[in-house]
């Protein structure tokens, strides 16, 4: 009777893990209007910062374990299928890597404001997603992306922008205060370096992009 018991409390422990509303409360913070779809699989909820008009689509896995942080800036959003994993295991020369927690390295993940995820997006430790940035669905991103970018695959690859650096300051002018605007010259730095320098190699990326 008492290992029923335990399987049905064990049962219900599960289903309120990933079904019940997480309690924003538990949060480092949690902004305005902003809410995850169920089922989702969160931990470390204090560790996870989330800003204002934030969409996180289901079965969603988030771990910000350790020391580190997840922030998520204001108006993001995600398909289904979104993991952000903050932490990963490394092996040292001459010991065996055991798994626990003792053997994993930890770096905040940054989210900027205006993201997107297409479905089954993964961001691991370190990751730094530029304002604006489309992540196609599929993508793995463990770097540093520029703002305003379109980014596809595993690993992830800047395959173009979605804004020339003139629309991207035309629309900085109307959501953003001076002091929180992007250069116009990192804007075109980013535009050479990243797209119009490397045409021939980003064209077979093209056809992973939703």
């Amino acid at each position: 009777m008492s290992n029923i018991l335990y399987r049905i409390k064990k049962a219900l422990g599960i289903m309120c893990h990933y079904y019940v509303r997480p309690d924003v409360d538990k949060f480092g913070s949690f902004g305005k209007n902003s809410r995850f779809s169920r089922p989702a699989d969160i931990k470390c909820h204090e560790n996870i910062f989330i800003g204002n008009n934030c969409r996180i689509g289901p079965k969603s896995t988030i771990m910000a374990v350790g020391n580190s942080k997840l922030f998520v800036k204001d108006n993001f959003g995600s398909a289904e299928g979104l993991t952000v994993i903050t932490s990963r295991h490394v092996q040292e020369v001459g010991k065996i890597r055991t798994g626990g927690n003792e053997d994993n390295i930890y770096n905040d993940i940054v989210i900027e404001e205006e993201v997107w995820a297409g479905i089954n997006v993964t961001l691991l430790r370190g990751a730094h997603i530029g304002r604006g940035c489309i992540l196609g669905a599929g993508t793995v991103v463990h770097s540093q992306t520029p703002p305003y970018s379109i980014v596809v695959g595993n690993p992830a690859k800047v395959i173009g922008f979605h804004f020339t650096p003139d629309e991207i300051i035309e629309h900085e002018k109307i959501i953003y205060p001076e002091k929180k605007r992007i250069s116009k010259e990192e804007l075109i730095k980013n535009y050479e370096y990243y797209y119009l320098n490397r045409k021939e190699e980003i064209k077979k990326y093209s056809s992973l992009l939703i």
